[in-house]
């Protein structure tokens, strides 16, 4: 929905007084109120943005939190998200050193939304581990093309539903609100200390008017390469067995995540007003970023040695052998994507201001499409290699053999595929607003929105054994057999000719030295040939992985907006109804899920894409009121009764699992059926806007949630092809759960000294479930995304000519969900220290120089307890110089 508006005839003693402290809060709030529309005051720098931010703040009528930037192109940090991490409450989640995804008040990224000038945009994630959710990734967005975000935690009537923690509003600049022929220019390099590369990135912005100032464009655009690097130790998951009562590794590894990322931005404004009471707006964004990425992992398969560890044990924690040693094997799994992601949203706003009535038509729509186009495996293996591990303090694994001699190792499997999705919705909505004087009331707003989502996720399995292919003469006379017999270990073939790379990670051992990952090679034999033979796979449609989830949203609401002596806020109810279908392959079991597509093998008796319904409808009513208790001190109350849509994922057909190496596999599966999470939520909030560019504030929030998501764990059989045996395998499955609770305290202080400043937050959240803990049930009686503490500094200096702050972002340990293996994993808390400054050489340019997690903080996940590590990531530092040009 648009944004309101001052008129300009407002602008000078409005903005004024407010930037200078000069107007009684209630006196310039009814004054705002009674106009209609707004021309932007540019105020440049860090003070005169948090100037800003504290007036939007003080002046709403719910509890939001407002960043806008400091000047055009220039936000607090270079992603959205790391910029959102500095509001009370708002965590962000850095798995590849940018943030990614937000938790807002305890609730994790699948119950918040984020909105791009009050709409959706679709997502669709390149990375092949991870599910289908609602949450917004924040990558495919640059900072530069955003004006303002608004962090909605209190929600109304008239905003969309589908958040439990907070609505984020995303708000672009307008060209009809910049002067004609306003330019912006940026170059930027970035160093990155893990790969050592330094990459560009090119940002510019144009806005024309013309002279009656009722027509304008204005186009932004982005492109940036980075060179990404994640060096890490991993344990993917740990076995219990009520046989032996023992907790044993299930894989020990040391991984080397290398990508080239590639990102293009372009986002477009059209505004046309043919008279002063109409205006069309029109908006076009599309961004794209390939990703193609490789993962080298050095790795054992310790549970199928599980007798030989329990009895080599020398450290024993909980049941957990956190130190032992076996005589089984070590194996190279190295893994070739091809990725990319890419969205785009056209989104038409009319706004009709009328005598007695104000009009709102939206239309418009957004599709993405992303994923691993393709992908291969290779699995080379050291065979009774044998091996010892210590996971207490810094790890250390030693492998029986030299792990840099690739001769050790000898042809294992080679497996591949691709997973595509894509992500479409289209909608339109009309909202109407009338001038009434009822009582208290002053405005009644009425609306109707429709949504028409489709989420679809693709999978392929590639098999270099089919029999059509050819082996050219091999004993195992298939594709696959011509290059295990041609390339029997890795010192073969070339494979090994990059020579070896050491892993820098927090861990010793030699498992660190590894031969180097010869990507462009393996590709070649994979999809091209192999001494004259030309490459021969069958790509499968994998039926259990394959689903499609529509959904048909109505909603319609009703809100009064009321003021009086000291006093404003809102009352509405929101209707919505969600019909829901969720479709999939029934299939027979004799091709093991598989369907050849590209010849004649594998294609089950019984093949069917049926569905399944799950239709639901909600009452959100919701009441905010915000006191004048002083002319500086207000004191605001919300309620409200919110809504999150479950996971894409959670509610499809699909079916997953990983490795079945060792004679047990572990997955997880979707369930149509879930339920939606319902909470009634209660705020309070005070705040003390003491001083001018200074505030103190206090809130409470609690949250009483419904039908919390819980897990049945179903064992079945699947078929290993690589040992031609089947395996059992423990799918864990999402089922509606009991109820649980969020409450917390938020602090916040700004505190302005006249050219510099100190900014500082605190959030205490405590979650809960009524479902009893049971850590053989993964996720039983736990609350996903929140974090006990949260906590955020900064401190700043600017004049008129230079400007520099340091920061620092905490978050203590928060449960991240089930790994894609089904065991449950947790992070540990997570501090990280950035700094930026600035330096104006004149009215127009303005050199920038930041430092990103220039302490170079590990990311560690683990499972249950603290000693059953799951993972140890270094992300490394980043370094930004730049400069900007502004006219």
């Amino acid at each position: 929905m648009s944004s309101k508006h001052f008129k300009k005839g407002v602008l000078a003693s409005s903005i004024a007084m407010v930037l200078t402290g000069g107007a009684a809060p209630l006196a310039l709030a009814d004054e705002a109120k009674a106009q209609d529309k707004t021309e932007v005051i540019e105020v440049r720098g860090i003070r005169g943005s948090l100037k800003e931010n504290i007036n939007a703040k003080r002046f709403s009528d719910s509890i939001v939190d407002v960043i806008t930037s400091e000047d055009i192109g220039k936000f607090p940090d270079k992603n959205v998200a790391e910029t959102l991490s500095r509001i009370t409450g708002v965590a962000v989640s850095r798995e590849f050193g940018e943030g990614e995804k937000i938790s807002i008040r305890g609730a994790g990224p699948k119950y918040n939304r984020t909105l791009l000038n009050g709409q959706t945009v679709g997502t669709a994630d390149w990375f092949i581990l991870d599910e289908a959710n609602r949450s917004f990734n924040y990558t495919m967005l640059p900072s530069v093309i955003v004006k303002n975000l608004e962090v909605y935690k209190s929600p109304e009537a008239s905003t969309d539903e589908g958040s439990i923690g907070g609505t984020v509003i995303l708000r672009t600049r307008r060209p009809l609100e910049l002067d004609s022929n306003t330019v912006s220019l940026s170059l930027e390099g970035q160093y990155s200390e893990t790969s050592g590369e330094t990459d560009p990135q090119l940002a510019g912005m144009y806005s024309w008017k013309n002279e009656e100032e009722n027509f304008g464009v204005m186009i932004s655009a982005v492109s940036q390469s980075r060179t990404l690097e994640r060096q890490g130790f991993e344990v993917l998951g740990w076995i219990e067995d009520e046989a032996d009562d023992y907790i044993v590794p299930r894989n020990i590894g040391a991984p080397r995540f290398l990508q080239e990322r590639e990102r293009d931005t372009v986002f477009a404004t059209l505004q046309y007003a043919p008279s002063d009471d109409l205006l069309f707006t029109f908006n076009a964004m599309s961004s794209k970023m390939d990703v193609d990425n490789q993962n080298a992992n050095l790795i054992n398969f310790a549970f199928a040695d599980r007798a030989e560890i329990i009895a080599n044990a020398t450290k024993v924690e909980n049941g957990a052998i956190l130190a032992s040693s076996a005589g089984g094997n070590y194996a190279y799994n190295f893994i070739n994507r091809v990725s990319s992601t890419e969205s785009e949203q056209f989104h038409l706003d009319v706004d009709y201001d009328a005598d007695n009535y104000t009009l709102n038509f939206e239309i418009g729509t957004t599709a993405a499409k992303g994923g691993t186009y393709r992908e291969t495996s290779w699995e080379y293996v050291a065979v009774g290699a044998g091996y010892s591990y210590d996971l207490t303090g810094t790890p250390n694994v030693d492998i029986g053999v030299d792990p840099s001699d690739g001769s050790n190792f000898a042809a294992g499997w080679i497996w591949g595929g691709a997973k595509p999705t894509t992500d479409e919705e289209t909608f339109a909505q009309l909202d109407l607003e009338f001038p009434v004087e009822v009582g208290p009331f002053t405005a009644l707003k009425t609306g109707l929105k429709y949504r028409q989502a489709e989420r679809t996720q693709g999978r392929h399995a590639y098999s270099w054994h089919a029999p059509f292919t050819d082996g050219g003469g091999a004993d195992w006379n298939v594709y696959l057999g011509h290059i295990f017999e041609t390339c029997p270990t890795l010192a073969d073939c070339g494979l090994d000719a990059l020579g070896s790379v050491n892993v820098d990670v927090a861990a010793t051992g030699n498992l660190t030295n590894q031969v180097a990952h010869n990507r462009p090679l393996m590709e070649e034999i994979a999809f091209g040939g192999l001494n004259g033979i030309d490459a021969g796979y069958a790509i499968h449609d994998n039926l259990p992985e394959i689903w499609e989830v529509e959904e048909d949203i109505l909603a319609f609401y009703v809100q009064g907006d009321f003021s009086g002596e000291g006093y404003r806020g809102n009352l509405g109810l929101r209707y919505v109804s969600t019909d829901q279908t969720s479709y999939g392959y029934e299939y027979s079991g004799e091709t093991w899920g598989l369907n050849t597509i590209n010849g004649d093998w594998l294609t089950p008796e019984v093949l069917n894409w049926v569905n399944q319904s799950n239709d639901y409808s909600e009452m959100l009513p919701s009441f905010n009121i915000a006191f004048d208790v002083t002319e500086d001190q207000i004191l605001r109350v919300g309620a409200a009764r919110v809504m999150a849509r479950q996971n894409w994922a959670d509610i499809s057909s699909s079916e997953t699992y990983g490795s079945l190496t060792g004679g047990r596999g572990s997955g997880t599966r979707g369930n149509p059926q879930l339920s939606p999470t319902i909470a009634n939520q209660f705020d309070v909030s005070w705040e003390w806007y003491y001083a001018d560019a200074s505030v103190l504030s206090v809130a409470y929030f609690a949250k009483d949630l419904k039908s919390l998501r819980t897990s049945t764990v179903v064992t079945e059989d699947r078929y290993d092809q690589e040992n031609d045996v089947w395996v059992p395998v423990d799918f864990t499955q999402p089922g509606n759960g009991l109820a649980g609770t969020i409450e917390g305290i938020e602090f916040g202080l700004q505190h302005d000294f006249g050219g510099y400043g100190v900014q500082a937050n605190y959030t205490y959240t405590d979650s809960s479930s009524e479902e009893p803990r049971d850590e053989m049930k993964p996720g039983s009686g736990l609350v996903e995304g929140t974090s006990e503490d949260m906590l955020n500094l900064t401190a700043y200096y600017e004049n008129d000519t230079f400007g520099a702050r340091i920061m620092y972002n905490y978050r203590s340990e928060w449960y991240k969900g089930l790994h894609f293996n089904g065991d449950e994993l947790f992070n540990d808390d997570f501090g990280q220290w950035d700094a930026s400054a600035s330096w104006n050489f004149n009215e127009y340019l303005t050199f920038t120089l930041e430092a990103v997690n220039f302490t170079n903080e590990e990311i560690v996940e683990y499972n249950s307890s603290k000693e059953r590590v799951m993972s140890i990531y270094e992300n490394g530092r980043r370094y930004v110089a730049g400069v900007r040009v502004n006219f």
